[in-house]
């Protein structure tokens, strides 16, 4: 075996054995077998060096440079979308700052624990000053426990040191937390007078879909199909701001969500007004919903005239208490169990990629369901 590579007869196949260990470093082999063909055996282990070849030796390699060339690796590769690339490439620099000099050989649990434990009392330099949340620590160890599992899947480390790790207990969220709205006080929002119909009618979208925020401003009227919406694309903010068209959050992110007759008849209805609208200005139509300037939305912005119409709604006693923009996904989400949905459907139409998460967010407990439950089981045993 040898870093170059040994093909060898495998039966009526072919094999090849090669080493991907990092120089200095303990070997790391890799056997693969039943190729076909020569050629095909000598083109997988080459796909393996190519794979492995940035690797270098531990020994001489910090936590702090591993990481920050791990989240390129991955964004360079397409693994990571550049707005994730952007948080991660964030607190892999808080990491690497408060670990400086230690080599990624020598990187214990101990030394995580340490970093948790700072960044959640004091949090980071040139913060607020204030600790970090528990919630925002468990993230910071996420990535910081996938980086190292990939370390250790190429011979970088022994073990992953993450797995070994203590983060601040990140308690379960209450439903209180997020003081999501009545059904009632959601559409006295919706039926506001001095909402502009461009606004409405994306308010209304969302709270009949639960999209995120950049599904909503990546659609295209080609995604209506009669009764459904389909999510193919995200708009999100990139370098500097600027917003660039990507894929869905995640492959669970492409997603085809049927909606209430009275929505699509709005929507068609939105269609032709805005259809004049950008007729006179002699442009077409692409995009579901536009800006004031009939331009596509900019997420920031959704963001922006959602803080101004749920403030005035909440002055005018319209709704009672403020909400981000995200309290829509969750007040939909949680709306999907109150009317009984079951939990795979429930994990579709949220884009999830596991039924557990989509239970443990909105699958909140509910007096009024309890309730219900209670009077069903009771008629079992009294209404006769």
């Amino acid at each position: 075996m040898s870093r170059q590579g040994r093909l060898t007869r495998d039966g009526t196949g072919w094999a090849f054995d090669i080493d991907v260990g990092p120089t200095g470093a303990r070997r790391k082999r890799i056997v693969r077998t039943g190729f076909g063909t020569k050629a095909e055996a000598s083109e997988a282990m080459e796909a393996q060096r190519t794979r492995f070849a940035h690797v270098r030796n531990p020994t001489e390699l910090t936590v702090g440079d591993y990481l920050l060339a791990w989240v390129e690796d991955r964004y360079s590769t397409g693994r990571i979308r550049e707005s994730t690339a952007r948080g991660y490439r964030q607190q892999m620099g808080v990491a690497a700052a408060w670990l400086t000099g230690v080599r990624l050989n020598r990187l214990t649990a101990a030394d995580l624990d340490r970093f948790y434990r700072d960044i959640f009392t004091v949090g980071t330099e040139g913060g607020t000053g204030r600790g970090l949340s528990a919630s925002t620590v468990a993230q910071y160890h996420r990535v910081i426990k996938t980086a190292l599992h990939d370390a250790a899947r190429k011979g970088l480390v022994g073990r992953n040191e993450a797995d070994y790790a203590d983060p601040p207990k990140v308690e379960p969220m209450s439903p209180d937390r997020w003081s999501l709205w009545e059904p009632d006080e959601v559409v006295s929002f919706l039926t506001a007078p001095w909402l502009p119909d461009h606004r409405r009618i994306m308010w209304e979208t969302a709270f009949g879909t639960g999209f995120r925020r950049g599904e909503m401003a990546g659609l295209y009227w080609s995604d209506l199909d009669g009764g459904a919406l389909t999510v193919r694309r995200t708009r999100v903010c990139g370098m500097g701001g600027r917003p660039y068209l990507s894929p869905p959050k995640s492959a669970h992110g492409y997603r085809t969500v049927p909606i209430h007759p009275v929505l699509a008849e709005r929507l068609d209805e939105w269609r032709a007004v805005q259809a004049n609208q950008l007729f006179a200005k002699g442009l077409g139509p692409q995009y579901m919903f536009t800006n004031s300037e009939l331009g596509p939305w900019f997420p920031s912005g959704i963001s922006h005239h959602w803080r101004q119409d749920v403030k005035r709604a909440v002055s005018e006693g319209r709704v009672s208490t403020y909400g981000h923009l995200h309290m829509i996904r969750h007040w939909y989400g949680t709306q999907l169990f109150a009317v009984g949905t079951d939990l795979p459907t429930a994990r579709a139409q949220m884009g999830h990629h596991s039924a557990t998460f989509t239970a443990n967010v909105y699958g909140h407990a509910d007096p009024r369901r309890a309730r219900e439950a209670g009077e069903k089981i009771g008629a079992l045993l009294w209404s006769r």
